[in-house]
């Protein structure tokens, strides 16, 4: 075997699969959705790993998001090479790019993937970080191995701590104990001191299975919320053990995986034969436990899992049911990261409506989280999709004009009706507001309710009139754009 190491460096043959990556990208602006921000230039780390149709470059979905142009470069090498992104899949921030000249693979071996490493397993983390052009290495131990949110979309997926330096251009750059592929560096914890993540390899290859196809359906997940059950008179109340697990039902989201399954008050006591406790852990290895969402998350999207849930507990009449879930991909009332995706929009009377979503949440000054409107975080955070509301509507903001006097100095307002009907998404507000009837005719006015009751009306003939010479005027092309 070759030897890992040769006076302090990693073998050459193990250099040779890392590579840099340029991206040119071109984000849409989420203020003025009808245009981009422009091109900016970014740089990050990859590796070569092995697929079914060949060698391809693994790197971080956020160093190629949004992007127009992408090459890569060896180590060692100087030439760049033209690549294309093959998949892309923020839920767990990778992607996947496929080189148009073949020969750049030439002589390399691409890294095998390794089992999860323990706790204290020694590590090296490979790539280009700021404070220079070439390759660097630094080395620590695995500190801990979590489920955590990754910061690209939220998700809550395995991920392992090491205290090796990640610091920004290392994303997308392979972690390696031994001579094996571990994770992929991909962020840090700015609260913390040299605290930094890797996607964990479990991870990855679910992802390489996922995309093997060639198309991404991502992580699935149960579709529902849940809460802990360690309060001992919640679980009297329940008709559960003391010393059992479990926990608690809350809400399904419509169209979730569980959604014609589970039913608010059940409680979930194990998935696929785990048992499930009462703080929402499982297994993951003898004494060591994780998050229950990491079981759900080893599958694929239409695989099944058996779940065993306690039903009618409260009831002392309660039954224990084995019921059998198809899981679908996750079902969001606020949309996640999107690339390559042109924002929503819709423009009438000079107001300007959209989908709240997490590129819009984004704009706001960072802490984006902190700094958004509450009651939008509080749809993101806390928000299930429902039959009435599938997507949440917002008036971003208005285009002053005389049809909207008195309402110049709206922004970011959720939209809960038009006409007195409710609005489920987008679309249905564009429907509600070129089909509104009165007597077999078209309505003189258009009545928008917000969420918090207040009043929006526009006269719908000075409208239709206005709208051309308004859009000139603010340079919009045209008065919506909505994705298929």
């Amino acid at each position: 075997m070759t030897p890992v190491f040769a006076e302090g460096m990693l073998a050459p043959d193990r250099l040779q699969s890392v590579v840099k990556v340029f991206t040119v990208s071109d984000a849409p602006d989420y203020e003025q959705p009808w245009q981009t921000h422009g091109p900016v230039h970014m740089s990050g780390s990859g590796v070569i790993v092995d697929t079914p149709r060949g060698p391809r470059v693994l790197t971080n979905a956020h160093c190629v998001e949004h992007h127009v142009f992408v090459q890569v470069r060896r180590y060692g090498q100087s030439r760049k090479i033209e690549a294309e992104v093959e998949a892309l899949g923020h839920d767990s921030d990778l992607a996947l790019l496929s080189v148009k000249d073949s020969s750049f693979f030439n002589g390399v071996a691409p890294l095998e993937i390794a089992r999860l490493p323990r706790l204290g397993d020694p590590v090296s983390v490979l790539g280009y970080p700021i404070g220079g052009e070439r390759l660097s290495m630094t080395q620590g131990i695995v500190s801990r191995i979590d489920l955590v949110n990754y910061a690209q979309s939220q998700r809550n997926l395995l991920a392992i701590q090491v205290d090796a330096a990640i610091n920004s251009g290392n994303s997308g750059g392979p972690v390696l104990a031994g001579d094996k592929l571990v994770g992929i560096a991909f962020q840090t914890l700015e609260e913390g001191e040299g605290i930094g993540f890797m996607i964990a390899s479990p991870v990855i290859s679910h992802f390489l299975k996922d995309v093997a196809s060639g198309t991404h359906t991502g992580f699935p997940d149960l579709g529902a919320v849940f809460q802990p059950l360690e309060s001992l008179a919640h679980r009297e109340v329940l008709g559960l053990p003391a010393d059992g697990g479990g926990i608690l039902v809350m809400r399904t989201a419509f169209g979730g995986s569980t959604a014609d399954v589970l039913k608010p008050g059940d409680v979930l006591l194990g998935i696929n034969g785990e048992r499930v406790y009462a703080d929402g852990t499982v297994p993951l290895r003898e004494g060591e436990l994780v998050g229950f969402e990491y079981i759900v998350s080893q599958h694929q999207v239409g695989e099944t899992v058996e779940l065993e849930v306690l039903r009618n507990g409260e009831t002392g009449k309660g039954e224990i049911l084995n019921l059998e879930v198809t899981l679908k991909a996750p079902r969001y009332l606020v949309a996640d990261n999107r690339s390559h995706v042109r924002p929503n929009y819709f423009v009438f009377g000079g107001l300007l409506f959209t989908a709240l979503t997490r590129n819009y949440l984004r704009t706001w000054t960072p802490p984006w989280y902190q700094n958004a409107p509450r009651d939008l975080m509080v749809m993101y955070e806390q928000g299930l999709p429902t039959k009435e509301r599938q997507e949440p509507v917002v008036l971003q903001k208005v285009l002053a004009d005389r049809v909207n006097l008195g309402y110049h100095e709206l922004d970011s307002v959720l939209i809960a009706k038009v006409d007195g009907e409710p609005v489920t998404c987008l679309a249905d507000l564009v429907r509600l507001v070129e089909n509104g009837t009165e007597l077999g005719g078209k309505k003189s006015h258009v009545s928008f309710e917000t969420a918090h009751g207040g009043q929006i009306v526009v006269d719908r003939k000075q409208a239709k009139k206005d709208a051309k010479d308004m859009l000139k005027r603010f340079g919009v092309p045209v008065d919506r754009f909505l994705n298929p």
